[in-house]
């Protein structure tokens, strides 16, 4: 399709648009800008909580085997 044809196809006459509008969300719903504010807000806080919960967490160390060994082996290293 040429470029003025697919101009033509979507065009809109001046006649029919009542209204628009600028910025975020400028042409749907105000709904839709909430719900758009609410998905980033949980999206932003999820993150923020992901966060915090693995800088908090605590890591438990457990030794497997006998420690006699270990340093056995260390000592034949040296």
């Amino acid at each position: 399709m040429s470029d003025a044809r697919e101009a033509e196809a979507t065009e809109v006459p001046r006649e029919s648009v009542r209204a628009v509008r600028l910025g975020h969300g400028a042409n749907c719903s105000s709904v839709g800008s909430v719900v758009d504010t609410l998905f980033v807000a949980a999206t932003v806080g999820g993150a923020m909580l992901a966060a915090v919960l693995a800088a908090m967490s605590r890591e438990r160390v457990k030794v497997v085997g006998d420690t006699r060994e270990g340093e056995a082996d260390a000592k034949e290293d040296a």
